[in-house]
């Protein structure tokens, strides 16, 4: 596949390896030639030194008929501007980095559309939501986020008290806003059994359910369900990057006590606005008679999450050595996982490494926006663009059912009204995303249905 890619910072030069590493032809644009001549050291990619909003560059690059062009720079605006002459300039698919929460609220405008992009990614958004699994999950077998982090997927197990154990699933008083879209159950003596439940199944104590709904309501489920809580009451934060600013408003909605040490003074400042009930701290994270004397081991929780992995590293052990039992620090490179292991730091996570997921699973299919697999690849859940040409917009749902592949499940549709579970009488429009649960035989149909 033919890829052109802007910007060649900390995330677009890891994609460009990575994607150069799977045999994709990839090309990189930047203004630093300082950048460019160090990744093309030590990836095999092509680079062109130039500006990403430059048409005639742009269009110089339609030679090699590009298939996604990946606007990756630092700059909101630069990113939108550029997926729309790439766009009209004949490039296949169109890929945009957002920092900025306004482009991802499609409420009012459809950012997108306006500026032809296929497929707006939030990324300090996304990180934000992976850092938040961590935190408020601990337990659960298996976490993923779609549509922005506005439909969870939550694994898991039944406990022995689930009082509802054997009763069908059409009779389950569950929330209306989650549903049950898949059930593992293992008995003794028999084989494995993946179940794609319909309203006559049910649930026995010890199955692993795969539930699916809206964030803020699967966040509930462990009170339904009877699951172990470890609760979360305190955070301390480090770092007043954006991905601090999507995490502290994620842990304020769960009523989560949040303290926040930040170095840079006007950014304490644009934090104090933001956030009048978290303590805001202007100092350095590195000191440690400072994290000592803020009580860091009385803390549920300590992330370290600066723009620098070092630095979240350093910080990261100095909390665990000032006595915090959970540590949880951003870090780049998945390959220090084993040395922080060591460290006694509970959680790493890699913002490169949540992104490039995103990224190869919008390479995987153009109507496809991510994929994650179940069960060694016994089922997937998969979130898909409804496209204009799909024979099932304008149809209500209970008239297409015939129409779906067997092991199927329609669990929840995001469109400008926020996320549905949807009903019989729940139509498609173009541009809704659909949240669908299948067997890996049946994506291609499920490709052609949307």
């Amino acid at each position: 596949m033919n890829i052109v890619i802007l910007g060649a910072g900390t995330i677009g030069s890891y994609l460009a390896a990575k994607l150069a590493e799977e045999e994709h032809n990839v090309i990189v644009i930047d203004r630093d030639p300082k950048a460019l001549e160090k990744l093309s050291r030590c990836a095999d990619v092509a680079t062109r030194l130039g500006c990403g909003t430059d048409w005639r560059l742009l269009e110089e690059l339609t030679e090699v008929s590009p298939q996604f062009f990946i606007a990756m720079s630092s700059d909101d605006e630069t990113n939108l501007v550029a997926c729309t002459i790439a766009k009209n300039l004949g490039y296949g698919k169109t890929v945009a980095r957002i920092r900025q929460n306004a482009f991802l609220d499609h409420s009012r405008l459809e950012f997108g559309r306006l500026f032809f992009v296929d497929h707006l990614l939030g990324t300090e958004l996304i990180v934000a939501h992976d850092l938040f699994k961590y935190i408020v999950n601990p337990s659960d077998l298996a976490v993923e986020s779609f549509a922005h982090g506005a439909v969870q997927m939550r694994t898991v197990v039944i406990p022995r008290e689930f009082q509802q154990a054997g009763v069908p699933l059409s009779q389950v008083n569950l929330n209306h806003s989650m549903l049950i879209g898949l059930i593992r159950r293992q008995v003794a003596g028999k084989p494995e059994q993946i179940i794609f439940p319909k309203g006559e199944d049910h649930l026995l104590p010890g199955d692993e359910a795969t539930l699916i709904g809206e964030t803020h309501a699967m966040l509930r489920a462990g009170d339904f369900f009877g699951l172990p809580q470890e609760k979360i009451r305190s955070v301390i934060l480090v770092g007043g990057s954006g991905v601090v600013v999507h995490l502290c408003r994620l842990l304020e909605e769960q009523k989560i006590k949040v303290k926040i040490i930040e170095q840079g003074e006007e950014n304490c400042q644009k934090l104090a606005r933001l956030f009048p009930f978290a303590t805001i701290l202007n100092h350095d994270g590195t000191d440690f008679a400072f994290l000592k004397e803020e009580g860091v081991e009385n803390a549920d929780l300590f992330v370290a999450c600066t723009h620098s992995q070092e630095t979240n590293i350093l910080v990261a052990a100095l909390a665990r050595q000032a006595g915090c039992q959970q540590v949880l620090a951003l870090v780049s490179e998945e390959g220090f996982a084993p040395l922080l292991q060591q460290l006694g730091i509970s959680h790493t996570l890699s913002e490169r490494a949540s992104i490039a997921r995103r990224i190869r699973s919008i390479l995987q299919d153009a109507s496809v926006v991510s994929i994650a697999s179940l069960y060694e690849n016994q089922a997937k859940i998969m979130e898909v663009k409804i496209s204009s040409d799909s024979g099932i917009v304008g149809s209500p749902i209970s008239d297409l059912n015939a129409s779906f592949p067997p092991n199927f499940l329609l669990a929840a549709i995001e469109n400008r009204s926020g996320v549905v579970i949807p009903k019989g009488s729940s139509v498609l429009t173009p541009g809704d995303t659909a949240i669908v649960l299948c067997s890996p035989e049946a994506i291609p149909d499920v490709e052609k249905i949307f």
